[in-house]
């Protein structure tokens, strides 16, 4: 039953690639026959053209397979769509909806490898008004990944009403993950998250920590972008140095229209096969010069411009959190 459907959706996506082929070899043999001469007996001229053409059709399907000749927009429209009616079950379920209110526009979205996967985002606000931000990069795919993307999203919507710096929370979710793991000894000790998470009061101030790419911060005041690095702790129970000593939540100030993007590696480490190189700078430039009037609009845009990078073939998941100040 596979082999037939998927020689039916060869005969069904591959269909002009076929004729293509098989039109070139009748040409090539009607050119051929002008020129026929014996002593070479026909039966043996028509096995000839047999063995050749079966050969050539087989290598076609044979590459179909691996996906080589399968056409790129084809791939970049079937991704496309599945990122623009958010075929992710996280997307759907369990991420926070887009939050906008007088001092912030909130907006998160990601793109999965797999419909689970390891990359999350999370955002909500304390008792006392402030605004938490949260974005991570759990190690593998599928479900377990995701399990383990759930539950720090879980303990930073716990922790942030009991704590005042991000640095501290992170301590206690790392806490909490080796209780965990000593009451269930099969979960991997190898599992572990990048994780950056924000604090910011209405007027602009911001403090973070954990170990993530850097930030962009965009200054519509001076219409450029500015890099901010990010300094913490692995999620993990093995991946810290314990000679490491903690450090105290960075701080960096937002004024009104200024916008902060917040993305996990998959957008910049997003690998264009045929040329070998990654989205990596583009992703600077992009976010530089690409409008930033409607930031829904934006975030669409970079994704689709990723996607048009990759040939539609993404290698992992892909999140991106961005934050404009009123």
């Amino acid at each position: 039953m596979r082999s037939s459907t998927t020689i039916k959706k060869y005969l069904r996506e591959a269909w002009p690639i076929i004729i293509v082929l098989n039109l070139s070899i009748l040409g090539c043999l009607s050119i051929g026959l002008k020129f026929y001469t014996p002593p070479i007996h026909a039966p043996i001229v028509f096995l000839l053209v047999s063995s050749f053409t079966i050969f050539v059709n087989f290598s076609a399907f044979v590459l179909f397979l691996t996906e080589k000749i399968l056409p790129k927009e084809q791939e970049f429209g079937k991704i496309i769509k599945r990122f623009r009616r958010g075929d992710s079950r996280m997307q759907n379920y369990v991420f926070p909806l887009d939050y906008v209110d007088e001092n912030y526009e909130i907006r998160g979205r990601c793109l999965t490898y797999n419909p689970i996967g390891g990359d999350f985002y999370n955002f909500l606000k304390d008792k006392e008004g402030n605004y938490w931000m949260g974005i991570g990069d759990t190690s593998g795919h599928g479900y377990v990944a995701g399990l383990f993307s759930m539950m720090i999203m879980n303990q930073m919507s716990h922790l942030i009403h009991k704590n005042e710096h991000p640095h501290e929370i992170i301590d206690q979710i790392i806490e909490h993950l080796e209780e965990r793991t000593n009451t269930y000894p099969h979960i991997h000790r190898s599992l572990y998250a990048t994780f950056l998470l924000m604090k910011a009061d209405p007027q602009g101030n911001f403090f973070h920590s954990g170990i993530h790419p850097s930030l962009v911060l965009y200054k519509s005041r001076e219409d450029h972008i500015e890099i901010l690095g990010t300094d913490g702790k692995f999620l993990s129970t093995v991946m810290n140095s314990p000679l490491k000593k903690p450090k105290p939540s960075q701080h960096f100030r937002m004024e009104r229209d200024d916008i902060l993007f917040c993305f996990t590696d998959g957008l910049f480490e997003q690998k264009n096969k045929s040329i070998g190189g990654y989205y990596g700078e583009n992703l600077y430039k992009f976010l530089e010069t690409a409008p930033k009037k409607n930031i829904r609009k934006l975030i669409e845009n970079l994704f689709t411009d990723i996607v048009k990078h990759t040939g539609g073939r993404i290698q992992d998941d892909m999140s991106l959190l961005v934050v404009r100040k009123f």
